[in-house]
């Protein structure tokens, strides 16, 4: 059985949540997206069988996890038949991320300019691995969805070389507006805006608002490809894009999930406030705990029960365990980035780009983080 094919190939039953949103829009539009092979879902069936025979271990680790020599032959040949010497990216596309009730964002792997075999396989391996990750089954499990049940394709994709990179939702999560829409964007390509560590550009936008001269030509025409796809998918859409200068990709479009969060409030007895920094609202609420900077991977094993944890750092996942069990979130990056996206589907209180707030003068003692007003105060 052909187990890679082109994503036009492949029936939706085989090739996971994200590649089968591309698939429709490719379908349906004339909207770019990178050109895409898949390594559908039959061969996750069967490397499963193979490591299963030989490891119980080998979907929790990348060192146990093994593919056959003559199917590693095959993918190898196909995808460099394909793309000959292009930079590709290797992402998951896996059956529980990107529908309606759940994004799963930021929790499986994508690579970026992969341009050689070794770094290919490997890309691989780490995608399907990822699918039962620690960080995987924590989400799942706040989601009630059984992990275990789950299947994974792998996409690989030609790297688009964009200029400017960004994500747009067409909906406010953050006050449950429909009506208006949210971009964030910068230089080069979006892995940062996503990632949460870099502070983006931000603009939003009235649905039914005449666009003025100010906006580029190319911002004017992403409105109006967010719109349809939001038409075609019938509910409001949370979309990855690049423009390289002349044409505008489409990465990614997925439901935003959030759009019915209710916000968590405190009833106070005897405190005095004061404000000690302010910040823009990501997920709304209030939040009352101790503060715990995490500056490094190790960190996040510090986390305990109702911190309110500053991700003043590149996002990892790791955060997703510590979660549930957490009051609020302080972080650097978008409202529009994985942990945003996140903060809102556990409904945390969260708050980004502090302005005014020495953060290491707090680190271990009581904050309120009002995120319904943006301040912080000790």
């Amino acid at each position: 059985m052909n187990y890679i094919k082109s994503l036009k190939n492949c029936n939706d039953n085989e090739i996971g949540e994200k590649a089968k949103n591309l698939k429709i829009i490719s379908s349906k539009t004339n909207f770019l997206i990178p050109k895409t092979l898949v390594l559908t879902i039959y061969l996750y069936n069967l490397l499963v069988s193979f490591n299963k025979s030989k490891n119980k271990e080998s979907f929790n680790n990348i060192k146990y996890f093994n593919i056959p020599a003559e199917i590693k032959r095959q993918i190898i040949k196909k995808i460099f038949k394909i793309f000959k010497n292009k930079h590709l990216v290797v992402r998951s596309s896996t059956t529980c991320e990107d529908s309606q009730f759940f994004s799963f964002a930021g929790q499986y792997s994508t690579f970026l300019n992969i341009r050689n075999e070794k770094d290919l396989l490997k890309a691989i391996k780490i995608c399907y691995v990822s699918l039962f990750s620690d960080n995987a089954k924590a989400y799942a499990e706040f989601k009630n969805r059984d992990i275990e049940k789950e299947q994974i394709a792998v996409l690989v994709q030609n790297v688009i070389k964009t200029k400017i990179s960004g994500v747009i939702f067409t909906a406010d999560p953050i006050n449950n507006n429909k009506n208006k829409m949210i971009m964030e964007y910068g230089s080069g390509f979006g892995d940062k805006i996503v990632g949460g560590y870099c502070k983006p550009s931000y603009l939003e936008f009235l649905k039914n608002e005449k666009l003025i001269k100010k906006y580029p030509d190319f911002i004017k025409k992403l409105l109006k490809i967010s719109l349809k796809l939001e038409s075609i998918f019938n509910c409001p859409q949370d979309i990855e894009w690049g423009f390289d200068g002349k044409k505008i990709f489409i990465f990614q479009s997925r439901p935003i999930t959030t759009l019915k969060n209710y916000p968590q409030k405190i009833k106070f007895k005897n405190f005095k406030f004061k404000k000690i920094g302010a910040a823009k609202i990501v997920c709304r609420g209030e939040a009352i705990g101790k503060l715990k900077i995490i500056l490094n991977k190790n960190d996040y094993k510090k986390i305990k029960n109702n911190n309110i944890v500053f991700i003043n750092r590149k996002f990892n996942i790791d955060i997703v365990k510590k979660l549930k069990n957490i009051s609020g979130l302080i972080i650097v990056g978008g409202v529009l980035s994985h942990i945003a996206v996140i903060a809102r589907e556990f409904n945390k209180p969260c708050l980004s780009c502090p302005v005014g707030f020495d953060a290491k003068k707090y680190h271990n003692k009581k904050i309120f983080l009002d995120a319904i007003n943006g301040i912080l105060y000790k």
